[in-house]
């Protein structure tokens, strides 16, 4: 399955793209602690696509027999780097949460209107290593 979207830059298109990830993924049958990494990874890759780069900010899912990888793209050629903030601090994690907890994560030049994706992989076999995973309450 691939599927993409086209993402407001703005802070309120975060749950959107949340939401149209989740149903994507629940289509083709990703329903166990999968879905919620998932969704939450995705979450982190488009806030910090529209909190720190410029349009245009696509969101694109690919899921085969092995994997998941998401892709977003922007923009701002910079790429994002993992910090270890303060436990204080109120943000400065997301590149944190997708480097330990998906399979794989980078970055790639793009053609055209987007400058970069950045990426993530999660291997369908690595979920069982976590355990039951959950971002809903």
């Amino acid at each position: 399955m691939y599927a993409e979207t086209a993402v407001t830059p703005a802070l309120s298109a975060i749950a959107p793209a949340r939401h149209w990830a989740r149903q994507r993924l629940s289509e083709v049958g990703i329903d166990d602690g999968r879905l919620d990494l998932l969704v939450l990874l995705v979450s982190e890759l488009v806030t910090n696509a529209v909190a720190h780069a410029d349009p245009p900010v696509v969101l694109r899912v690919h899921v085969d027999e092995e994997r998941t990888r998401v892709e977003v793209t922007d923009g701002v050629r910079d790429v994002p780097v993992v910090r270890d903030p303060p436990p204080t601090a109120l943000g400065g994690r997301g590149v944190m949460f997708v480097d330990r907890l998906a399979s794989s994560w980078g970055t790639s030049e793009e053609e055209g209107d987007a400058a970069k994706a950045v990426w993530f992989e999660l291997r369908h076999d690595d979920v069982s290593e976590l355990g039951h995973f959950t971002t809903e309450h």
